[in-house]
C-alpha cells in the first residue's frame, strides 16, 4: 500500500499491530519480581511522566502474521526502495536495532541488517537516513516543520525502508486510543532487560476483532514501555513483539547525535517544505484527496478509504490479478502475489489485519474478519 493510504489507515490499524495475551509473558522478561501493587492508572501515569527520560538499549523485533516468506516476492533487502516492500519486511522474520535517546531532540537508532546497518540520527532540527549497503545518505532539516507551538511536524518518509516503531513509541499509539472498548489492568510484574515492570493488559472487549489482547511492559521506576508483545486470536504464537533486551538510562554521549557520512557515500539533500508534507493541512495532495470515512467503533472500526484516495496501486489490487509481466519488485505485482481474489475485489489477510481492495476502487481495512469487511463493501455501496 502505497504512501497516501498510510496517512489514514494508523489512525485504526497501527493500535492492531501491538498486542499480546492476557497472560503471556512479554519477550525478554524472565521471573515476576516482587514490586508494590499500582493501579492500571497509576501504571499509565507512571507511564505519562516517562516521556523525557534518556535511555539507550538494543531493541529485538519479531513478527508472526501468518504470511509466506515474502523475500522471494519482494527481491529481499537489496530489491530497491518499494514501499510496499519496505512495509512488508516488518511482517515476518526479527530485527535488531540500537536506539539512544539524549533529549533535547537528540535521537539516533541503528537498524542492524546481515552485513549491514541502517541509521536515523536526529540532532534537533538535523535529521540524517543512511544505509551503508547502499552507501547512500539522505540529509533533511526539519525547522520547516514546525508550527506555531514550536512543536515538530511529523518525520519525513523514511528513505531506506521501515524501521522497528519502539515501545514507548507503540504505547502512545494505544494509550491516546483507550476507551470504553478496552479494558484495562496491571495483570503481572516481569523482568525486561534486567529491570522490574509491571505488566499493564489492554483487553478488547468486543468478541469479533482478531485482537486477543494488549500487553505493555513498564520500567517501574522511570515507567518507560519497555517491551509490547502481540497475540493474535487462535493463534500461539505472538503475532508481533518489540522489547528491550538490554537498556541503560545513563545520558548517551553527545557524540552519538552528530553524524558524518562516510567520504564515498552518495548524499542527498530534501529541503522539506510544508506545502509538500504528506500530513501538513497547506498540502495540496491532502487538501484534494478523498476523505475516509470509519464504520463501526472501538476494536471493530472498518476504515474506508474511497476510490481514487490510494491512486493507482489501489486500483490495481482491485483487478482480478491478471499477469501484467510486472517484476517481483513492483510492489503492484507484490501486492498482487500476497492478496486473494474474492467477490467484492482482492483480499490481503493477515491474523491482525484485513485488508480488503475493492473492485470500485475502494479500500476497506480493520482489525476485523475478512467477512466483516466484504458486509461493509456490499452495505456501503
Amino acid at each position: 500500500m502505497n504512501t497516501s493510504a498510510m496517512r489514514w489507515l494508523p489512525a485504526a490499524v497501527v493500535p492492531v499491530v501491538v498486542v499480546a495475551g492476557a497472560f503471556a509473558v512479554p519477550a525478554f522478561a524472565d521471573t515476576s519480581p516482587s514490586l508494590p501493587e499500582k493501579s492500571a492508572q497509576q501504571v499509565l501515569e507512571l507511564i505519562a511522566d516517562s516521556s523525557d527520560a534518556t535511555f539507550s538499549g538494543t531493541l529485538e523485533q519479531s513478527s508472526d502474521f501468518g504470511l509466506p516468506d515474502i523475500s522471494a516476492l519482494t527481491g529481499g533487502s537489496d530489491s530497491g526502495d518499494s514501499g510496499v516492500s519496505s512495509a512488508l519486511e516488518l511482517l515476518t522474520g526479527t530485527h535488531t536495532a540500537r536506539v539512544f535517546v539524549g533529549g533535547d531532540a537528540k535521537t539516533r537508532l541503528q537498524v542492524m541488517d546481515t552485513l549491514a546497518e541502517r541509521d536515523v540520527v536526529r540532532n534537533g532540527d538535523d535529521v540524517w537516513f543512511y544505509d551503508s549497503d547502499a552507501n547512500e545518505a539522505v540529509h533533511t532539516n526539519l525547522a520547516a516543520l514546525k508550527n506555531s507551538d514550536g512543536d515538530d511536524g511529523l518525520w519525513p518518509d523514511m528513505e531506506f525502508g521501515e524501521v522497528p516503531p519502539t515501545p514507548a513509541e507503540i504505547a502512545d499509539h494505544l494509550l491516546d486510543g483507550l476507551d470504553s472498548s478496552t479494558d484495562v489492568a496491571v495483570s503481572d510484574t516481569a523482568r525486561v532487560a534486567g529491570r522490574t515492570a509491571y505488566t499493564l493488559t489492554l483487553t478488547p472487549t468486543s468478541d469479533t476483532t482478531l485482537v486477543d489482547s494488549i500487553a505493555l511492559s513498564v520500567d517501574s521506576e522511570t515507567g518507560l514501555p519497555l517491551a509490547v508483545t502481540v497475540a493474535a486470536v487462535d493463534q500461539d504464537a505472538a503475532a508481533f513483539s518489540v522489547a528491550f533486551s538490554d537498556i541503560s538510562f545513563a545520558t548517551p554521549d553527545a557524540s552519538l547525535f552528530d553524524f558524518t557520512p562516510p567520504a564515498t557515500a552518495t548524499v542527498t539533500e530534501k529541503n522539506l517544505d510544508p506545502a509538500d508534507h504528506p500530513e501538513s493541512p497547506a498540502s495540496p495532495d491532502l487538501a484534494d484527496a478523498p476523505e475516509p470515512t470509519v464504520i463501526g467503533e472501538g476494536w471493530d472500526s472498518i476504515v474506508v478509504l474511497p476510490a481514487g484516495a490510494d491512486g493507482a496501486l489501489g486500483d490495481a489490487a482491485a483487478t482480478n490479478g491478471d499477469d501484467t509481466g510486472a517484476t517481483s519488485s513492483d510492489p503492484t505485482a507484490v501486492l498482487e502475489q500476497l492478496t486473494t481474489e474474492v467477490p467484492e475485489g482482492r483480499a490481503f489477510e493477515t491474523s491482525l489485519v484485513t485488508v480488503l481492495f475493492a473492485t470500485d476502487g475502494r479500500i476497506l481495512a480493520g482489525a476485523v474478519p475478512l467477512e466483516q469487511l466484504q458486509a461493509a463493501a456490499t452495505a456501503a455501496q
